[in-house]
C-alpha cells in the first residue's frame, strides 16, 4: 500500500522503521544545548543481551562511553505481587479460560476470579458470527445434517433477528458470508453419524480443566471424531496454545482411539490436531503449573501496547486492596 516502494512488506517495514528511528535520533541530538547524555540498557529483563543503537557510531571518537551497574534493584510492581487467595474446594476452568491465563494472568484474574466480565463490544461482523454459531449449535443439538439451502437461510435469518441486522445496509453480504459458512459446516459432516456433544474433563488432582467437543461424529469405519468448530479464522498458533493441548489430552484420557480435529468456517478448512508425546508432556506440565500459580494468587500483568488498550480491564488493571480473597469455583 506504499506507492513507489519495491520489495516485500517486511523489507519495506524495516526500511521505513530505520528512517523513522534516524529522524527521532536527530531530533534528540538537536535539542541539546551544552551537553548530551544518552542512556541505553544493555540487558533485557530475561538476562539476554541488548545491543546498542548503530547510530551511536556516527558520533565519532569524541563520545565518552561509560558502563554503569545499578546498585539497587527496581521495587516490585504492586500489581505483580501475589494475591492472598483462599480457595474452597478444587479449581474448575474451561480450556479457553486457562488459555486466557497463558496470554495474560492479570486479565484472567479480573475475568474469571473476580468475574468482572470481559466481553468486548460486538461489531456487526461479530454479530453475524454469533448468528452462525447459533445455527451450527442448533444443527449439532438436533443431530441433523440438512443440506436444504432454504432451511439454512431461514435458520440464519431467525438467528440474526436478535441482533437487529435486518435493516443493516450490508445484510445481503452478511447473509452470503453466513450461508457459505453454514454450507461448509454441513458439507464437512457428510458421511458421518452425529452424536451428542460431550464435555471432557482433564484432571489435575482435585482440580480439573473442562473441554467441550463442539461436534462428535462417527465415521463409516466406526471411528470417533471429536471436533472443535470455530466461525473465525484458524490461528497460526492453533496447535501451540495450552487450550488446544488440554483438548487433545482430555480426548486421549476419555476416548483414546478418537481422532481430534479443528474446523474453521471462515477458512473453510479442517485441520487434524495432533501433538507429539513430548509436546503433550510439556503442555500438561504447563497446565499444572498454571493451576498451581492460580492457587498461589500469582496473576502478573502481561503488558502490551497492542492488546492492553483494547482490554476490558484496561482502566482498572492495577494493585488490589490488602487482605484475603475467598473463592469457590
Amino acid at each position: 500500500m506504499v506507492e513507489g516502494i519495491y520489495g516485500t512488506a517486511q523489507e519495506v517495514f524495516r526500511t521505513e522503521q530505520k528512517i523513522e528511528q534516524e529522524c527521532l535520533f536527530y531530533v534528540a541530538l538537536s535539542r541539546a544545548r551544552d551537553r548530551l547524555f544518552l542512556y541505553a540498557p544493555t540487558q533485557k529483563s530475561n538476562g539476554h543481551q541488548w545491543g546498542l543503537s548503530p547510530f551511536l557510531d556516527r558520533l565519532g571518537q569524541g563520545l565518552n562511553r561509560r558502563h554503569v551497574t545499578p546498585d539497587r534493584v527496581l521495587p516490585e510492581v504492586p500489581e505483580d505481587r501475589n494475591i492472598e487467595l483462599v480457595i474452597e474446594g478444587g479449581l474448575r476452568f474451561s480450556a479457553s479460560q486457562i488459555g486466557l491465563y497463558e496470554s495474560c494472568p492479570r486479565r484472567f484474574f479480573y475475568t474469571h476470579v473476580l468475574q468482572l466480565g470481559g466481553r468486548r463490544g460486538e461489531t456487526t461482523f461479530m454479530q453475524m458470527h454469533e448468528a452462525v454459531r447459533t445455527v451450527t449449535q442448533a444443527l449439532i443439538a438436533e443431530g441433523t445434517t440438512t443440506d436444504d439451502d432454504i432451511d439454512i437461510e431461514k435458520r440464519i435469518w431467525e438467528a440474526m433477528i436478535p441482533y437487529e441486522l435486518a435493516d443493516h445496509g450490508s445484510i445481503e453480504e452478511l447473509k452470503t458470508f453466513a450461508m457459505e459458512m453454514i454450507q461448509y459446516f454441513v458439507a464437512m459432516r457428510a458421511g458421518y453419524t452425529p452424536e451428542s456433544p460431550t464435555t471432557l474433563r482433564l484432571a489435575f488432582g482435585n482440580d480439573e480443566i473442562t473441554v467441550k467437543a463442539d461436534d462428535v461424529l462417527v465415521g463409516q469405519d466406526g471411528k470417533l471424531t471429536l471436533r472443535r468448530v470455530r466461525t473465525g479464522h484458524m490461528r497460526s498458533k492453533e496447535n501451540k496454545d495450552v487450550g488446544t493441548a488440554a483438548f487433545v489430552l482430555a480426548a486421549q484420557q476419555n476416548f483414546p482411539d478418537a481422532l481430534v480435529d479443528s474446523l474453521s468456517l471462515s477458512d473453510q478448512k479442517v485441520d487434524s490436531v495432533s501433538l507429539s508425546k513430548a509436546e503433550l508432556q510439556t503442555r500438561q506440565k504447563k497446565l499444572g503449573d498454571f493451576l498451581n500459580h492460580i492457587r498461589l494468587g500469582h496473576f502478573p500483568t502481561n503488558s502490551s501496547t497492542r492488546t492492553c488498550p483494547g482490554c476490558p480491564a484496561f482502566f482498572i488493571c492495577g494493585p488490589t486492596p490488602a487482605g484475603a480473597l475467598q473463592k469457590k469455583f
